[in-house]
């Protein structure tokens, strides 16, 4: 099985990109790309994988769509579940991440009620996403709306919401 790699320089700097034929395997942040294990993760589910660096098509058009300004909602990624093992929890939650409309924000504790989870379940598992802004952890803030927790820094979650809000329409003050 052929999985592809590269780099991608976004807006707010690069990206490690993965991909197999199926669609995207990783959208990470590259001082987490190291931590996250992605390769390891990728060969324990099979052994046979050969990883090479390739275009990763499919991905980088989705990332250049949504640093456009595109309002596209973003597809399910059915193909993670036979690549990571996912349990029904992950899965849960990363549809809920996925309902949260563009330029919207959801706090941990509406996802833990939306999943039947606890709050801090809800953490653990945002922190373990390895497939950054087309699962939009960045859209998850604290009860008050602060923003906490986001594997790319609070920085670059502020800068992605920001983003959203213009792509929405709202203008920031």
């Amino acid at each position: 099985m052929l999985v592809e790699w590269t780099t991608y320089n976004s807006p707010m700097g690069a990206l490690t990109l993965v991909e197999c034929e199926s669609g995207t395997l990783v959208v990470e942040y590259p001082h987490r790309s190291a931590s996250v294990k992605w390769v390891v993760r990728l060969r324990s589910a099979l052994p046979e994988l050969h990883i090479t660096e390739g275009p990763c098509r499919q991905t980088v058009t989705r990332l250049d769509h949504y640093f456009a300004g595109s309002r596209e909602p973003l597809p399910y990624p059915d193909h993670l579940k036979q690549w990571f093992d996912l349990s029904p929890a992950q899965i849960a939650v990363i549809k809920s991440l996925l309902s949260i409309p563009l330029g919207e924000t959801r706090s941990y504790e509406y996802v833990a009620r939306a999943t039947r989870l606890h709050p801090r379940q809800i953490g653990w598992l945002l922190a373990a996403n390895h497939v950054a802004i087309l699962i939009p952890c960045h859209r998850v803030v604290g009860k008050d709306g602060s923003l906490v927790g986001y594997g790319g820094g609070l920085g670059r979650k502020r800068w992605l919401l920001d983003h959203e809000l213009r792509t929405v329409g709202v203008v920031l003050r």
